[in-house]
Parts: structure tokens; sequence; C-alpha cells
């Protein structure tokens, strides 16, 4: 949905231009060019990572909070459970049960409210919202959501994600949020927790033998009975993610309780963040596409496909929108072009961030030509 509306002799004056030949946009871009991308990252003191993203002059914020919630504690676990219908489907929302959430909130500025109508903003923050939960849902998460799990069926983390619009006069508000979801998750470090476990210690029966557990018999050493007389034990764990060694996997002990190892600065990054999706949006053009469209340039497409794609350009979602119809072709080569361009955006984020984090791993640093944010075709 196009945040404004053009007259008629408007809308032909955008399209004049952008199908002639050679083709002309605004800014003089190639049909097939990005804008610069500003990307800052850190910029919430009381999130577990943020970002802020400027694409021209579309704005938006990114936080993610991760905070520990016991299973069925969520609201919409019922809700959730009442959408599974199968017997695949219902194990399947049993087996999500053993893993985090991600979550998603979109919300937007209300000076916004003076330069696009309500309904409209409402409209696109909803489908923002959707789109995005949609993607982290327990079934097509591209993140291993059982590096959130705390104490299994007890705990785990749940990561929310908070998008603030604050200005969208540059348009392109999908591609920009997910670029903004990317670098936040890139930032984010989540408190790695160890399980604790209790074991009660040996007792003595009335022949004096030491029988195992504090309760076995109730001639044993009073003074070992009841909470005060049970051993803290912290089991080693082979699971792997930021409750790593509170998983309490693989040992003889009951993990009951979690503890914080390291929190904060010192917690640990998310596994996959790297192979997050990005959203890339084709505006269908009478003879070619254009990407990164401009609040003119949307306005005067009368349909456009909407390409989640990763680095390795593997798709993982495709999205149609308008009023025209789109032909099977079109769509095929919207995906091809889409997921071609999402690699390359990636490349470009991971090394504007990792450079900007110090870092010079060579998975996540590509080099300085693959990280140009210029992503031409």
């Amino acid at each position: 949905m196009p945040l404004q509306v053009l007259s008629r002799s408007q809308g032909d004056f955008f399209l004049r231009g952008l199908t002639s030949d050679p083709p002309q946009r605004s800014d003089g871009r190639h049909l097939l060019a990005f804008r610069a991308l500003d990307v800052d990252t850190g910029v919430a003191a009381q999130a577990n990572g943020s970002s802020r993203i400027t694409l021209g002059g579309t704005e938006i914020f990114c936080g993610i909070k991760a905070e520990v919630r016991s299973f069925g504690d969520d609201s919409d676990d019922e809700d959730e459970e009442a959408e599974f219908q199968t017997q695949d489907e219902l194990e399947l929302a049993s087996e999500s049960r053993k893993t985090g959430r991600i979550k998603c909130s979109v919300d937007y500025s209300q000076s916004l409210v003076h330069s696009f109508d309500s309904k409209v903003l409402e409209s696109l923050s909803i489908a923002l919202s959707s789109m995005v939960n949609s993607t982290f849902s327990p079934r097509s998460c591209p993140l291993p959501l059982h590096q959130l799990l705390i104490i299994a069926n007890a705990k785990h983390w749940t990561i929310y994600i908070d998008l603030l619009v604050n200005s969208l006069s540059g348009g392109n508000l999908f591609d920009t949020a997910f670029a903004a979801i990317f670098s936040a998750f890139y930032d984010t470090r989540v408190p790695v927790t160890r399980g604790v476990a209790f074991e009660a210690p040996a007792t003595l029966d009335a022949s004096g033998n030491a029988v195992e557990g504090a309760f076995a018999n109730a001639q044993g050493d009073l003074d070992q009975m009841g909470i005060k007389g049970l051993l803290k034990k912290k089991p080693k764990s082979s699971a792997s993610g930021p409750s790593r060694k509170g998983a309490g996997a693989g040992t003889n002990s009951k993990v009951v309780d979690f503890e914080l190892e390291h929190s904060g600065e010192d917690g640990a990054t998310l596994d996959g963040r790297q192979d997050l999706p990005l959203c890339i949006t084709v505006n269908i053009l009478p003879n070619s596409y254009l990407l990164d469209a401009n609040v003119d340039e949307e306005a005067c497409v009368g349909s456009r496909v909407q390409v989640l794609a990763t680095r390795t350009s593997k798709v993982l979602s495709v999205r149609t929108e308008g009023a025209e119809e789109i032909s099977f072709k079109r769509v095929s080569e919207a995906i091809r072009i889409g997921s071609v361009q999402a690699a390359r955006l990636a490349d470009a984020l991971l090394g504007q961030l990792a450079n900007s984090a110090g870092l010079d791993d060579e998975d996540e640093a590509p080099q300085a030509a693959q990280a140009s944010m210029d992503v031409d075709a």
C-alpha cells in the first residue's frame, strides 16, 4: 500500500521518467540501485540489542529485549495451539514449547500523522508486524530457537522486537525495517545462564549406615532434612546458545532453577545472526523492475513483489502486493532479482557492522568490495 496518492498527471509524470530510455529517477540512481544505508547500533542502553537505520528520509529504530518466561505464561499460547489442526501440526506445536519465542510489535511516531493518512500508517504497521512475526514464528524462524531454552519444559527466553518508525519521507518501509532488525540482532547479547540442580545428601539409618537421599529414612540426621539439607549442584551441559550451560542436558540431576553467569555486554551473541533474512521490495514496471523506491515512485507503481532472502540467496518467503496482476514469469524474475540483492545487502550490512564492532572474522566481515552499500544488479 503506497504512503500517498498521486493525481493521474503526477503518476504519469513519474512513470514516464522510470520507463524512458535511459530511465530517469529524481536522484539519478539506476533502477536497481539502493540508496546508502546509515547504520547505528547500541542506540538504546536498556535493550539487549538496538539499531537505527536511515534510508533516504526513512528512519527506523529497532530495540530487542530478552525476557525470561515460563512455558504457558505467554498469553497467545492457547491461540497458537488452536491454529494447529492436523496431527503433524499438533506435534509441531508441542515441539515449539521446547524452544524460545520471538515476537514483534510495530509503532510509528505521532509526527507522521501530520504527513500521512493515519489509516494508511495503521495498515502498514499491521502488515509489517504480521510479516515479521510470521518470519520468526516457531515453524519458520531462521534463528535456532533451541538456543533460547533455559530449563527444558520450564523456562525460556522470549525475544521482543520493537520497531519504531520515526520517519517515512524516504519510502521503502519494509526493506528498511528488516535491515534494522538484522542490525539489531547483530548487536544483541543474551545473558548466559547456568542450570541449578538439587541433590539430597546421604543420611544415616538406625544402624548408622549411609542411605542416599535426605528423606530415605525418618531416623536419619534431622539436621539434613528439608531444603537446607540439599546440596546445590551446577550440572554441565552440552547444549549450545546463551543458555548452553543451563539446560542440564545429559545429567542425572534435574535442573529446577537457573542463575545468570554473564549478562549485559558479557552475554552471548545469537547463533545464526548473520543468516537472518532481508526484505527486498521489487516494484514491477511495464518492461523492467525498480528497487528501493521513494515515496513518489511507490505511488506510481501498481504492483510489487516482496522477497525475503538470506545472504546465501536462500528465499524464505514471497509476498505480492498491488491491484495489477503479475504474471508467473515476472514474479519469478522478481524473486531472482530480490534474492541477489538481499545477498549483496546482507554482505554490505555485515561489513559495516563488523567494522564498527572492530571484528576481523572472515565470515562476518566481507571484503571491502562486497561491503559496499551500492547494490546495483
